[in-house]
């Protein structure tokens, strides 16, 4: 049965959309996981079950509603799927003239970035050197709640690329800094501009030092080229918001909207699965913390702000992070500073000097 891909509008109800779309109100809430089918809202995406008969499609697909801002070029990426194979399957005239409101078949080989969510459960891919204790301490949870949540689980048999159910706590925190040891973070937060990255990335390439990159959406469609530049290198990357919004005067069907969106051009531009998160201006909420762990996500703040976004010159930038370091510091820059780069070979070596060493947020953050 084909699968509608719809975002939920201002005033709707789930009775009205199952009707208008010949679906039935249990099975949206069913394979949507509400639990409650009285309370919807606005902004979320849902998936509505409908008849092969209503709409010519093949059976299985899913259909897309194009939304404001939407292109073939951005739908292409979020799917995972080429424009042409889009084109297609659908009766489009000029692919730059889709408009809000345009049902569009995807190919099967497409991958919904707006699948629905288990409550309660972050599904999590397993990394090289993880274990148990790891993923507890990482998630801020119990190794029995993990083992629980994962009948017949051997703690002792992890291997990378497994993925388990991980039980969501009941408060999810901000983490601002790692464990203490001698070791910090250099992490870069990408919204506007190429500018400094390829040097940037040479530096950090010169030293051996692997970091961590918070990409935004808007930033990987204008430079999934760069996006893909640092994945090659092996930095980490996490998410950083579709548009960079500020999160707290959203609703979290906005908020998950952003989230999955961004999510899915990490995946398909680079092939990784995030579940690092930086929100934007760093600002949340506990709703928003709990949120972002029902999608999977961890999120991340700083111990130390460089303010290399003010510009204010490369030796204020360096005496700032030099000057309050301490172990297992994660340090905020950008990639579009202009005076990063210059800064940043010696923040590197004078951090060095001082005995420490440089990890990804996650070897940071690992106890």
């Amino acid at each position: 049965m084909p699968q509608l891909i719809y975002t939920v509008q201002p005033g709707d109800t789930l009775y009205e959309i199952a009707r208008l779309y010949g679906s039935t109100i249990n099975e949206i809430a069913d394979v949507n996981n509400i639990t409650n089918p009285n309370i919807i809202y606005p902004g979320s995406v849902i998936l509505i079950p409908v008849k092969e008969e209503d709409i010519e499609t093949p059976p299985g697909s899913l259909i897309y509603t194009v939304q404001p801002g939407d292109t073939l070029y951005i739908i292409s990426l979020l799917f995972g799927v080429s424009t042409q194979s889009i084109l297609a399957l659908n009766n489009i005239n000029n692919p730059s003239l889709i408009y809000p409101g345009l049902k569009i078949v995807m190919p099967k080989e497409a991958v919904n970035p707006f699948q629905p969510i288990e409550p309660g459960l972050v599904r999590y891919t397993v990394l090289p050197g993880d274990t148990v204790y790891k993923i507890a301490r990482r998630f801020g949870t119990t190794v029995i709640s993990i083992l629980n949540a994962n009948p017949g689980l051997d703690p002792y048999g992890l291997m990378p690329g497994m993925i388990i159910n991980i039980t969501i706590p009941e408060n999810a925190t901000a983490i601002y800094k790692g464990s203490p040891k001698n070791m910090i973070a250099l992490t870069f937060d990408a919204t506007y501009g190429d500018n400094q990255t390829y040097k940037l990335l040479q530096i950090l390439k010169d030293y051996n030092i692997k970091a961590t990159f918070f990409l935004s959406g808007i930033w990987m469609l204008n430079y999934p080229q760069l996006v893909r530049a640092i994945a090659s290198e092996g930095h980490e990357i996490g998410n950083h918001s579709y548009t960079h919004p500020h999160m707290t005067q959203m609703s979290l069907a906005e908020v998950n909207n952003q989230i999955m969106r961004t999510d899915a051009l990490i995946r398909n531009i680079t092939g990784l699965s995030p579940y690092l998160f930086r929100p934007p201006y760093g600002e949340y909420n506990q709703a928003i913390l709990n949120n972002l762990s029902s999608l999977g996500y961890i999120t991340i703040l700083w111990t130390i702000d460089s303010l290399d976004w003010k510009a204010p010159g490369t030796d204020q930038i360096i005496s700032r992070v030099a000057n309050n370091i301490e172990p297992g510091a994660i340090v905020l820059l950008h990639q579009s500073a202009a005076q990063t780069a210059e800064a940043l070979r010696e923040i590197i070596s004078r951090l060095k000097d001082m005995g420490y060493d440089f990890g990804t947020v996650t070897q940071v953050i690992d106890p």
